[in-house]
């Protein structure tokens, strides 16, 4: 199977518009492990890889969001990952049952991914204040 941040000569193209799409998308945006990137593209679509910087590099050069959190503390990831919520792709942020199953703006859960160590470009901070309370292990 071929690695589409590597594209052949056909592929470049499609990957080119599924990155400018995730960026006209609310909420849209490009998530980096330590194995794999996801780049989120619409509600229920993404595409997935593993060439991380270069993947990184293109979405940035076409102003892409990006989460990155491979220098963060693993274990607040896992815990901001399993206890939610999760981000909102092009749908309006909601509650359903418990926080983990919910879905929140873009901005909101990238702050928390900030304070864990994450690299965080093109998402601005949000200046609202709301429930950005969620704890952290020690």
């Amino acid at each position: 199977m071929s690695n589409p941040s590597q594209p052949r000569s056909g592929n470049q193209a499609f990957l080119d518009d599924l990155i400018a799409q995730s960026c006209a998308t609310t909420g849209g945006h490009l998530w980096i492990n330590p194995s794999q990137w996801t780049l989120y593209v619409s509600w229920g679509r993404s595409i997935s890889g593993y060439d991380l910087d270069a993947m990184k590099a293109r979405v940035l050069a076409a102003g892409g969001a990006v989460i990155d959190v491979r220098q963060a503390d693993p274990d607040q990831v896992l815990h901001l990952a399993f206890n939610g919520p999760m981000i909102a792709v092009g749908e309006e942020p909601r509650f359903i049952i418990c926080k983990a199953l919910s879905y929140e703006r873009l901005e909101t859960v990238a702050a928390r991914y900030r304070r864990a160590g994450a690299e965080i470009h093109n998402i601005p901070v949000p200046q609202e204040a709301g429930d950005d309370t969620l704890s952290l292990p020690t």
